[in-house]
């Protein structure tokens, strides 16, 4: 009998699952970002221990995004995510054709704004979302070396064009898995970013609230032809926050 019963109630969900998604649905993301960067920029410069020694920062993600039930028209979501990783480090290198020995002081800000536009597949699996779409990546920052005697500073400001893929699976229990994937890769540029994570949305009636945690890792690469500096970068680390999201 009880079998019977938790059957019956995780059929009466599926229905209530699908007509969720044939509301207006307006929401918000805010989580902490924390990033480790690895690798190089401009010519070998190593931003690790070895070199540069840019520290785990605590980065700071906000996205906002609307979906509706309209066909053919893609959702928005726009997310933006401030990232500035500085250290100091005792160096001999080159950086943008200007010599650096000894005491260095650096920052990398890798901050970036994402515009995507994206739609959903009609699955006819309760719990489960496919979204895909396209998404542009304008970066909005720098790479600054100091010493005692001189300083360099290079800007990061260029647009990017990716794929966009995002998957979530829900439970009846309020339990979901999601993970979303931006990538792009042409000539010697490629951007990967990948997050995922596990998260809970809290029984509240009228609005969707939930608490996520997970993993983010970002791999840059630039061709110094396309921008204004050659970067080789994986920035990765865990992230975690809360949502809110209401439909009408």
């Amino acid at each position: 009998m009880k079998k019977t019963v938790i059957a019956v109630a995780l059929m009466a969900l599926a229905p209530l699952s699908a007509q969720a998604d044939l509301l207006f649905t307006v929401g918000a993301k805010a989580s902490i970002w924390n990033a480790e960067p690895t690798g190089q920029i401009d010519t070998d410069v190593s931003v690790e221990e070895d070199g540069l020694n840019l520290e785990k920062e605590n980065g700071q993600q906000i996205t906002v995004f609307f979906e509706h039930p309209v066909p053919f028209i893609p959702n928005v979501k726009i997310k933006q995510t401030s990232l500035e990783v500085s250290g100091s480090g005792n160096v001999a290198v080159d950086f943008n054709d200007q010599i650096f020995t000894g005491a260095t002081d650096s920052t990398v800000d890798l901050s970036h704004t994402d515009l995507t536009l994206y739609w959903g597949l009609p699955l006819p699996i309760p719990f489960v979302d496919i979204n895909f779409g396209l998404s542009g990546r304008q970066f909005d920052g720098y790479a600054e070396v100091k010493s005692s005697t001189q300083t360099e500073h290079v800007d990061l400001d260029f647009v990017l064009p990716m794929v966009y893929g995002e998957l979530k699976i829900d439970t009846p229990f309020g339990i979901y898995a999601s993970a979303d994937i931006n990538y792009v890769g042409y000539g010697d540029n490629k951007l990967s970013d990948v997050s995922y994570g596990l998260g809970y949305t809290l029984p509240i009636p009228v609005v969707d609230l939930g608490l996520e945690a997970g993993y983010r890792k970002m791999t840059l690469k630039t061709d110094p032809d396309d921008t204004d500096i050659e970067t080789d970068l994986d920035i990765s680390g865990v992230y975690y926050g809360a949502s809110l999201s209401v439909g009408f």
